[in-house]
């Protein structure tokens, strides 16, 4: 391994000991959702951890193996098959010849399960009777058979698990799954031996089924192999468990079993964002705690979650005694060399690129997780494609392209036929880099998206790419410039008027008169012109691109009324992990306020009048200082040019040019753009 002159880390290339293992570095992945295999692991999930321990990464935790047929999901491991063993085999010695070593977490998700599971409809388990805060469904208060049933199912999986090769596991008591449901007086209220009753009392309760899992998993996998737990270290509610009640609980496990280390997590489904922190939550946001846990357990491996104040800032967590062990999970997935490139190592390919930072909005991971889709990546689509997106060779035939656009389309597919060899130019209308990205980190809590700004910024530099700002191209201009293709990537607008055939938020149709669009409104020119101190905001597209105006609107007036057709604000707006955070940031505004499945019927000075599309009630509003419309976006289009496959040059339309729709279908877009021109297959839809 040649050294990098970039960051250089000695900490964290330093090997740990974990019970009867030793990892190679500090740098770890957490167990995170892929849906990448059904029942027992696939090549799609090998092929990920392996590109990732050839990019550093030290240890993995395989996420969500499940115990018990009451367990199971769709798109996820069962780790009590015995028929799983030779599939894991095969995985744990791919991760192990790329250097890294892979524990298995084996987990119940208890109140959090759905009623219908692979095998058909099935009770809820938890420790009482409840409404889960996931799924809204009541439970059943496990008896104690069923508890005897889980404590085997545990036992068998941990067997299981060291059978397939996997170097330790983790037993999740953590993120208001099963385990955590019995630790918590937020699920737990019950008066037997497992709860706070007249039995041993609370935390003695509390954690006797914890315990008796420990306990038998030990028991079935001997001394001589790694058990850990995850563990939150703050509830952060305030009926649940705080730090110093979280550490007395971590005590009482250690006194009863050995456990080998600590691997550390934060809330719940009852405050979701602290399981999946995404853009609004701070850098760092658990870091006092991780330190608190390991002030208190100093002979026990701890791994800090959310304990770095930045990827670059990773090996201080670890130089300071906060953590033994750094955990970067979605940074590992934006950026499969992070680990070679924090401890000083070129990437795999050779080439000498910045980190590619996660901007850390959930939407190619956990947002397509909520939908029962495979796990991708905002900034990197070949997450999860490493099988069928294998790294590209420069081209033996340089071509000339120009890009037209520099938003995120526009920039990533310039970089990417950049380094590719090809000789690119960008032009961007615009005197600066960035697109709509210029106003998305605008938006308070999204100020991570100026991360992938200069990210892109960077690499436009690093691969040599021609950029010509304040150019405003024509097909006349472009056609002086004799390329081999053309990528059309202007993005999209506020639109002029609509073109949907259904809906709408306007009785009278759109445009309306007296409204302001959602681009003018919160444009840096808008922000020196006041809307008012009241206003209301007409939303008929219930994206996060609409929830983003609106955030961004409500730092600068005392009232909002949100108007919206849709049954529900936000609707597009997955209902797991960023979801309850956006609705509790609106919550929190006094001036919000919000009228759902209503239509604007007319706007004059002052007054908006609505109509419930239920009852067809009509209402006047009164007091509007000015009335913002968000509608969905429409693509700029290019006059003079076609898309025609074999017209010379070339011409492609990628990312909002093509639809409007996410950063992500922009980025993916670029990156299938390159492998098409590299002669590459890809897959169309």
């Amino acid at each position: 391994m040649t050294a990098s002159p970039g960051i250089r880390s000695s900490v964290l290339a330093q090997p740990l000991r974990i019970g009867a293992v030793t990892v190679p570095n500090r740098i770890m992945q957490t167990a995170h959702s892929k849906q990448y295999s059904d029942r027992v692991e696939s090549d799609r999930e090998t092929a990920y951890y392996v590109r990732r321990a050839r990019g550093g990464c030290g240890l993995f935790v395989a996420g969500n193996h499940f115990v018990h047929p009451t367990g199971s999901i769709r798109g996820f491991e069962d780790a009590y098959r015995a028929e799983g063993v030779a599939a894991s085999q095969r995985m744990t010695d791919a991760v192990h010849e790329a250097g890294a070593k892979i524990f298995v977490q084996l987990n119940h998700h208890g109140a959090q399960a759905q009623p219908d599971g692979p095998e058909g409809p099935r009770a809820v388990y938890a420790p009482s009777r409840i409404l889960s805060p996931s799924t809204a469904h009541a439970t059943r208060e496990m008896d104690r058979a069923d508890i005897a049933a889980l404590v085997e199912g545990w036992a068998l999986s941990a067997e299981n698990a060291r059978n397939g090769g996997f170097d330790g596991v983790e037993i999740h008591m953590a993120h208001g799954y099963l385990l955590h449901q019995f630790l918590s007086p937020l699920y737990n209220s019950r008066t037997d031996e497992y709860g706070a009753g007249e039995y041993g009392g609370d935390l003695e309760g509390r954690t006797r089924f914890p315990r008796e899992v420990l306990r038998a998993v030990r028991e079935r996998v001997g001394d001589d192999f790694t058990v850990g737990i995850r563990i939150v270290a703050n509830e952060f509610h305030p009926d649940g468990i705080d730090g110093a009640g979280m550490r007395e609980v971590i005590a009482r496990l250690r006194a009863d079993v050995r456990i080998d280390f600590l691997d550390l997590a934060a809330g719940g489904y009852h405050n979701v964002h602290y399981v999946f922190p995404s853009s609004p939550m701070p850098y760092a946001w658990l870091r006092d705690d991780v330190a608190a846990v390991k002030a208190a357990n100093p002979d026990v491996p701890v791994f800090g979650v959310g304990a770095a104040r930045s990827v670059e800032e990773a090996e201080e967590v670890v130089a300071s005694g906060i953590a033994d062990m750094v955990a970067l999970t979605r940074a590992q997935i934006a950026d499969p060399d992070l680990g070679r490139k924090l401890i000083g190592l070129e990437p795999v390919d050779g080439a000498e690129r910045g980190i590619r930072h996660c901007i850390r909005l959930n939407q190619g991971c956990l947002g397509r997780g909520s939908r029962g889709l495979a796990m991708s990546c905002t900034v990197n689509p070949l997450a999860g494609r490493e099988l069928e997106r294998r790294e590209r060779p420069r081209t033996a035939s340089p071509q000339r392209w120009i890009v037209v656009g520099g938003g995120p389309a526009g920039m990533r597919a310039a970089v990417e036929l950049a380094t590719d060899g090809h000789s690119v130019t960008l032009i961007e209308r615009a005197h600066e880099l960035g697109g709509q990205l210029r106003l998305a980190r605008r938006v308070p809590g999204r100020e991570s998206v100026g991360l992938l700004v200069d990210d892109l910024v960077r690499d436009l530099a690093v691969a040599g790419v021609e950029v010509r700002l304040g150019v405003d191209a024509t097909a006349e201009t472009l056609g002086n410039e004799a390329a081999d293709g053309i990528v059309v990537a202007a993005g999209a607008v506020a639109p002029a008027g609509t073109s949907l055939a259904l809906g709408g938020a306007y009785t009278g149709g759109f445009p309306a008169a007296g409204t302001i669009d959602a681009f003018a409104a919160v444009s840096p020119e808008a922000g020196r012109a006041p809307l008012g101190r009241r206003i209301a905001v007409v939303d008929a597209d219930g994206t996060a691109y609409a929830a983003g105006i609106v955030l961004t609107l409500l730092e600068r007036v005392d009232e909002l009324e949100l108007i919206t057709p849709f049954e529900t604000v936000f609707p597009h707006i997955g209902a797991g992990y960023d979801r309850p955070l956006l609705l509790e940031r609106l919550g929190a505004h006094g001036g919000f306020q919000r009228r759902p499945a209503h239509r604007v019927e007319g706007i004059e000075p002052g007054v908006v009048t609505v109509r419930d599309t239920l009852t067809g009630a009509v209402e006047m509003i009164p007091g509007v200082d000015a009335v913002v419309a968000i509608e969905p976006r429409a693509a700029v289009g290019f006059p003079g040019l076609t898309a025609e496959p074999h017209a010379a040059p070339r011409v492609v339309v990628i990312g909002d040019a093509f639809a409007p729709r996410t950063i992500d279908a922009a980025i993916f877009e670029a990156v299938e753009l390159a492998y098409d021109v590299a002669g590459l297959a890809v897959l169309r839809g």
